[in-house]
């Protein structure tokens, strides 16, 4: 489920900022680093949640430790990812 969801979080981002014809290049070039650093960690955590559905081993013990803490580095870059997007463009807005 939270795999199908960062999923379609990613597409929806994507395709508005390719629909609306922004591209990264109009930032200032720290805060543009920012932005792509903040794109890729979105890219992971979607790589991230289809690492933790895949199936596991032989081991179910080592399977659910896998997958803990594979959600849990997901979770984070739920979070992480789209606050560095969001502060790169604030911080480019008012020229922080």
């Amino acid at each position: 489920m939270l795999f199908a969801a960062s999923a379609l979080v990613m597409a929806v981002v994507c395709g508005s900022v390719i629909f609306s014809g922004w591209f990264a290049g109009v930032l200032v070039d720290s805060w543009e680093r920012l932005f792509w650093v903040g794109a890729l960690l979105g890219g992971l955590m979607v790589a991230v949640f289809a690492a933790a559905a895949m199936p596991g081993g032989a081991d179910a013990r080592r399977s659910v430790l896998r997958i803990t803490w594979l959600l849990r580095a997901g979770l984070l870059l739920v979070v992480l990812a789209p606050a560095l997007c969001v502060v790169a463009l604030v911080g480019d807005f008012y020229r922080l």
